[in-house]
């Protein structure tokens, strides 16, 4: 990854919209055009202290980390979208002035934009040797980038609940980055907790816990009073996560390029490389991101270059298309945000085998419809009815039954505006009182799976993160034990179905 060098500054030689007026509100070009003509740029914001570590050599040396922050020139907003960026360079090299140009190309379009530093590997022989040969280390080092990206996050947060000087809406922070920076954000923006991957539960836990161990200086901590979670949406460039199922339907949605041929990054699944050599650490790339993101329901959007390379992305026709593409994605999100539709409360009840969908609106105005969508499994949602909006300007309650249901199920309203922008609500559960409760335990788990609330005849799978059957096994009793050791770490699914082939139950188990 140390090749990733961007050439982004060829960008500014590239822009040639002319400047409008600048609206603060969506549907007046804003975060999708040019509507400022200058960018405000502050440098070097102290935003957090940490050590650097020297692997071979058992030293440390302290690192003071620092941001630029770029606004647009006699902006007047006070709650604007706010995105934060993370540079190249395989967590060896590279700065934060190198994605300057897209803060300025972004700012110029109303969003508030940084860059920031975070921790690089100790460039000497003896200690990138030992870094990029161990997948302990390297999986340290995503998780110290991280945690000075959080850091940043909390710096934005307390900002704006205090003295507001850079006029960021909370709600509306966006992650990005290239390459490393990328890989590093996505598992901030993606990631719940320290145990839903795994191979990186050793290393946050080595690293202060979730949200890391970057901080201000006492007296001024932050760690505690704010927290990095929330992220709006995401930006990633030649990036990969160490597994798509970290990314839930309900998540940042996603915009990504990446080169078809990428040989430091992979495009689908595989090892990333250093100089040429494959490491311990196995990452799912922008294709298979992608893919996940479709299966969920997550919006996304995606920029394949075909037969580009890690750099390809960077090359000037490239990075114009992503900013161009990237501003009217997030210009999409942003606003849907906005949609006026504010839910106020939806839950799914059961009666008898029968499941009764509720949901109230606080307000409505040019909204069109609601579709009903399931799912089985989490990923994969379809549409199976659709309700007319009352467009009440003072909201209004909805009631849909379906009957006849022998299975768990989850369910999620997609709301619809008259001008076919849309937003979803939270995903809910529901599971037929005429059903025994199906246990599934422990969880995490490392050697046995205990399932329990099941009935003779049916059949209890086991699917691997990829969707491969490990185990099936029609069911003797009420009660049944999987082995489950030889299964490589990661998540797992767990299925229950009757004899006809119907999920009546599916829950996600960790195996670590």
């Amino acid at each position: 990854m140390n090749k990733y060098i961007p050439l982004f500054s060829l960008l500014l030689l590239s822009q040639a919209i002319s400047a409008q007026s600048p609206e603060l509100n969506c549907g007046n070009g804003r975060y999708r055009n040019d509507v400022f003509t200058n960018v405000t740029k502050t440098s070097d914001i102290i935003f957090g202290y940490n050590i650097i570590t020297d692997y071979f050599a058992a030293s440390t040396t302290n690192a003071i980390l620092k941001m630029d922050f770029y606004e647009p020139t006699g902006d007047v907003a006070t709650k604007r979208p706010l995105i934060i960026l993370m540079f190249g360079g395989g967590f060896i090299q590279g700065t934060r002035a190198d994605l300057e140009p897209i803060c300025i190309a972004l700012a110029k379009k109303g969003y508030a934009t940084a860059t920031i530093d975070y921790r690089l590997v100790v460039n000497n022989f003896f200690n990138l040797f030992t870094v990029f040969g161990s997948e302990a280390l390297l999986t340290d080092e995503v998780v110290k980038a991280g945690s000075d990206l959080k850091a940043a996050i909390r710096f934005f947060k307390n900002n704006a609940a205090t003295t507001n000087t850079f006029k960021i809406d909370t709600t509306k922070i966006i992650l990005g980055g290239a390459s490393s920076g990328s890989i590093a954000a996505l598992h901030v923006a993606y990631t719940d907790d320290i145990n839903e991957n795994t191979k990186f539960t050793t290393a946050y836990t080595n690293n202060g816990g979730f949200e890391g161990n970057t901080d201000l200086q006492a007296p001024n901590q932050l760690k505690g009073a704010h927290n990095a979670s929330g992220v709006f949406a995401f930006l990633n460039i030649a990036g990969g996560i160490a597994d798509t199922l970290l990314i839930d339907a309900n998540e940042s949605p996603i915009y990504t390029s990446q080169g078809t041929a990428d040989e430091v990054v992979p495009f689908n699944k595989g090892m990333i490389a250093y100089q040429g050599f494959s490491t311990p650490v196995s990452l799912f790339g922008g294709n298979l991101i992608t893919l996940r993101a479709n299966n969920i329901g997550l919006k996304n959007e995606f920029f394949p270059i075909t037969n580009g390379l890690h750099e390809s992305p960077a090359e000037p026709a490239n990075i114009l298309k992503i900013i161009t593409d990237g501003s009217a994605f997030l210009e999409k999100v942003v606003c849907a945000s906005t949609l006026p539709v504010i839910l106020s409360s939806f839950v799914v009840n059961s009666a008898n085998c029968a499941a009764v969908l509720q949901w109230k609106t606080a307000t409505e105005q040019l909204n069109s419809h609601y579709d009903i969508e399931t799912s089985t499994d989490g990923f994969r949602f379809n549409k199976i009815a659709t309700v007319q909006s009352s467009n009440a300007a003072n909201g209004a309650d909805y009631k849909y039954n379906f009957s006849g249901y022998r299975q768990s199920v989850l369910f999620r309203l997609k709301m619809v505006d008259k001008d076919g922008r849309f937003t979803y609500s939270p995903v809910q559960r529901f599971s037929p009182a005429c059903l025994p409760a199906v246990s599934v335990y422990p969880n995490p788990v490392r050697s046995l799976v205990n399932v329990s609330g099941i009935q003779t005849g049916m059949f209890v799978q086991v699917l691997g993160a990829d969707g491969r059957l490990l185990f099936s096994q029609k069911v003797l009793s009420t009660t049944m034990q999987i082995p489950v050791s030889s299964f490589a770490n990661g998540m797992l699914l767990v299925q229950i179905k009757d004899n006809n082939g119907k999920i009546l139950s599916s829950t996600k188990v960790l195996k670590n």
